[in-house]
């Protein structure tokens, strides 16, 4: 039996409805999905040159800014490449992080190619060996809009494992710049 999936675009639109005055931090396939949907593009920090990095990037904000959620938006190939990050993230215990990872049955992010002994790697008992707080997992979207507001609620950090798929031809990376993105999100966190 084939598992369902949830189709990545729509899964950003769940994200995004319930974000509210969230940072957001995304990265590789996860910032192209984002970057369509998002309606505070103000409080959105893109990664394109470090993606690799978007769970450290994440954690620097949530200490930074503990009053603010933030909401990291990771992929399964660019997770696979610093699971460090786990492990820091949880050591640090900031309770205002969700770390979303899009578990891409397409292998979009890698241009379809897949990645060797990624089926392999279990996420969600890294991140609970990692002392996340919480860990979810969907692969519907019913249960993953029904869930969503749990997951928002939850004491972090929070690991949440998204099972999606991505039509054929993936969205543009977003033309902004990762300074300008920076910048426009300083200046909205320094203004009163």
């Amino acid at each position: 039996m084939i598992p369902a999936m949830i189709p990545a675009l729509e899964a950003a639109k769940a994200i995004n409805y319930h974000r509210g005055e969230s940072l957001v931090v995304s990265t590789s396939a996860a910032l192209r999905d984002w970057a369509q949907v998002s309606q505070r593009r103000e409080l959105d920090v893109d990664l394109t040159d470090c993606m690799d990095r978007a769970p450290a990037v994440g954690l620097g904000l949530s200490l930074a800014q503990p009053g603010r959620k933030v909401l990291v938006l990771d992929c399964d190939a660019t997770l696979r490449t610093d699971l460090g990050a786990l492990a820091t993230v949880g050591e640090s215990k900031p309770d205002n992080l969700v770390h979303f990872v899009f578990d891409d049955a397409t292998y979009s992010s890698t241009d379809g190619i897949p990645v060797k002994g990624l089926d392999n790697v279990n996420f969600l008992s890294m991140a609970q060996g990692a002392g996340y707080s919480r860990t979810f997992r969907f692969d519907n979207l019913e249960d993953f809009l029904i869930g969503l507001e749990e997951v928002m609620e939850e004491n972090g950090p929070v690991f949440v494992l998204i099972k999606v798929v991505r039509g054929e031809e993936p969205p543009p990376f977003p033309e902004r710049r990762m300074a300008e993105g920076w910048a426009t999100v300083r200046e909205t966190l320094s203004t009163p």
